[in-house]
């Protein structure tokens, strides 16, 4: 079977999967019977990278709900998993029938649909959802904003989306790519904005504070990704963005911790393929953090979890905090 090539700046989201949704399982199950995993593109299963095969985002969510129900044999996971490509589908089935130690608490429900029609018609048919976790891709796998928003107004729901920049930098311009992008913001009032007529970081820069401006939950946080020095086409700069959004402070400052980890460097959540995974500092930026939690919290009295939901848009995790306190 021919196994497709994977770049490491495409897997670092399937890192990042394997590593928020065991935690995120374990917190949410506490309180409820059912939890489901949405893959709106889940391609083919297996990828080859870095010289071995290595699992895709369905695989890695399988494993996950596998090891969370021999834990929690009373719960039950529900994974949906998505893909329009009949080719790629088969694959994935293929793999599945494979793997050993699927948990009876599993149901894997494969989709050879459009991710649009498939959220669509869950969310039109129930009303309340079982605390869900949904991997999308608006712009190569259309599933507008506005479904988005639609999927983030239901309690107990998060989106890890991957927000295609360097390939909207290239259509913005194009008349032919207009509906496309039309369909992915869900209206043509994109074309009135600021970065349609901007170049360089300026323009993505606005175009990332719009793009979050029109995602309808309290906590969107951007992992940055640069392109790979496999890229053929030797490009410098943003490639894509995964931008987590939900709205419990909780999820956020979790996915904060697991991004962090991913990251090029300490103080940064970005990731270029280009450094080994660090080694962190006992104080990266503390004196930066002291000076904002002094100059924004002087003679306030707060928790110290309370202290991190309201700074949660900073570049720091739990042990900055801790570091920067204890200096004070």
């Amino acid at each position: 079977m021919d196994i497709p090539y994977l770049k490491q700046v495409s897997r670092i989201k399937h890192f990042i999967l394997e590593k928020y949704l065991p935690p995120w399982a374990e917190i949410l199950g506490k309180y409820n019977s059912r939890l489901c995993y949405f893959d709106c593109y889940a391609g083919p299963g297996k990828y080859k990278s870095g010289g071995k095969i290595v699992d895709g985002s369905p695989i890695i969510a399988i494993k996950v709900a596998s090891k969370f129900l021999e834990k929690h044999p009373d719960k039950e996971f529900t994974l949906t998993l998505v893909e329009d490509n009949k080719g790629r589908l088969e694959k994935l089935d293929k793999e599945i029938k494979e793997l050993t130690g699927i948990s009876k608490g599993s149901t894997i429900l494969l989709c050879h649909a459009e991710a649009t029609s498939i959220v669509k018609n869950l969310l039109g048919s129930i009303d309340e959802l079982a605390p869900s976790f949904f991997f999308v891709d608006p712009y190569y796998h259309p599933l507008s904003i506005t479904i988005l928003n639609d999927i983030l107004s239901r309690k107990r729901t998060e989106t890890l989306i991957n927000c295609m920049y360097y390939q909207f930098h290239r259509d913005v311009s194009n008349p032919v790519a207009e509906p496309h992008i039309n369909k992915m913001f869900g209206h043509e009032k994109w074309k009135e904005q600021e970065f349609v007529s901007l170049e360089g970081y300026k323009r993505e820069e606005k175009f990332l504070e719009y793009f979050l401006g029109q995602i309808n939950a309290k906590y969107k946080f951007p992992f940055r990704i640069l392109f790979d020095p496999e890229d053929k086409n030797k490009q410098s700069g943003t490639k894509y963005y995964l931008i987590h959004a939900s709205n419990h402070p909780k999820a956020v400052l979790l996915m904060k911790e697991v991004m962090w980890k991913l990251g090029d460097q300490e103080g940064t959540f970005e990731y270029s393929a280009t450094k080994t995974l660090p080694l962190f500092s006992e104080t990266p930026e503390e004196d930066k953090l002291k000076e904002y939690l002094i100059d924004n919290f002087k003679g306030q009295k707060i928790t110290f979890d309370e202290l991190r939901i309201q700074t949660w848009f900073l570049p720091y995790i739990e042990m900055n905090y801790r570091a920067a306190i204890q200096g004070m």
